[in-house]
């Protein structure tokens, strides 16, 4: 079999609660933090927007979406661009605001193991899958982009 069905390169994002991760694949860049243009009447996971790249992206918040506690710790936010997945007329990036740095980890086939979500709380409508790797103290959280792209269509945010 090829190392490629064997084992992903992703990065852990980390959060207050759980980290995120993500596929390398995923994450086109990390940015400083800056809104362009906010939103009135928004959902409270939705920041804003922050221009990248000559483009307007959406920003998330992605302790409101899944459900933890905000970072208090006095750091400087950064954004994480996101590759948007779901082939949205007006989505071709995500932005999520973060506190820390990703780091990087190859995840091998046999190092990780799905964590039933009624053992960390109540499921929050943004999480594929919680998952604990062999080598990993937490769990982690590997997030829906495609729900997320689907809540920022429905509430209106994405331009057509």
């Amino acid at each position: 079999m090829s190392d490629a069905l064997e084992s992903l390169n992703g990065l852990i994002v980390p959060l207050t609660e759980q980290g995120l991760l993500l596929p390398n694949v995923a994450v086109a860049e990390l940015v400083s933090f800056r809104i362009t243009r906010d939103v009135p009447g928004a959902p409270d996971w939705f920041l804003g927007w922050t221009r990248w790249r000559e483009q307007q992206v959406p920003l998330v918040d992605p302790y409101r979406l899944l459900g933890q506690t905000p970072d208090n710790s006095g750091r400087q936010p950064r954004t994480l661009i996101m590759n948007a997945i779901g082939g949205r007329e007006g989505v071709h990036f995500i932005g999520m605001r973060v506190w820390s740095i990703p780091r990087s980890r190859k995840v091998l086939r046999g190092e990780i193991n799905e964590v039933d979500g009624s053992e960390l709380g109540e499921p929050a409508p943004y999480i594929s899958q919680s998952v604990q790797l062999a080598d990993e103290a937490e769990c982690l959280i590997i997030p829906d982009l495609e729900a997320i792209e689907l809540a920022l269509e429905q509430a209106g945010l994405l331009r057509g």
